[in-house]
């Protein structure tokens, strides 16, 4: 081999060494690109599954807005009542209840069980009632013991005699009687 030819190697084999070079950084390159690719990928894929968590989560505490304490759904119940005097109407009960505060008619029916005092939705809803009641016997003179009883929320009229009866130890006639005889002596 002369020296021409052997230079002539030497030069293809340079080139083909370069080429073999550019080819090698281009794909280092390349392999970074799809390692960032990658790495976006399953970034997305963890923040999609952290996303689903987060949605499951959030069903949950929706399902399960209920679970607040006590004293606070207790609360929560009286000032609604109190604000929109729901309890007047005749049948607002349990299930409209647990709609108008957003809670389960269980979680409402567990959260009275507990209580000291009313033991149902029903005997609260009607204490409500009884205390609407003095409240239009005592406000509204002109008003018949019937009417005042409705207008608070009582359909049957024996019925809520016998509950006033049992709460406050007189019948809703004596009870208003005391009353006329308190703004008489009064004068």
């Amino acid at each position: 081999m002369n020296q021409k030819e052997y230079e002539s190697q030497i030069q293809a084999l340079q080139h083909q060494v370069e080429t073999l070079q550019k080819t090698n950084l281009d794909l280092v390159s390349h392999n970074l690109q799809l390692s960032q690719q990658i790495n976006a990928y399953y970034d997305v894929r963890r923040r999609i599954q952290m996303l689903k968590e987060l949605v499951i989560r959030h069903k949950e505490l929706i399902r399960h807005a209920d679970l607040r304490d006590d004293a606070e759904l207790m609360a929560l119940i009286e000032t609604r009542l109190e604000s929109e005097l729901q309890h007047e109407n005749p049948d607002f009960g349990l299930k409209e209840l647990a709609e108008l505060i957003g809670t389960t008619q269980t979680r409402l029916i567990d959260l009275f069980r507990r209580s000291p005092i009313h033991k149902t939705v029903d005997d609260y809803l009607d204490y409500l009632r009884l205390l609407r009641s003095m409240y239009y016997i005592q406000n509204q003179p002109a008003w018949g013991i019937a009417a005042c009883a409705q207008q608070a929320g009582f359909t049957v009229i024996r019925t809520f005699n016998r509950k006033f009866q049992d709460a406050l130890g007189m019948t809703p006639h004596e009870f208003r009687q005391i009353l006329e005889a308190g703004r008489e002596n009064l004068k």
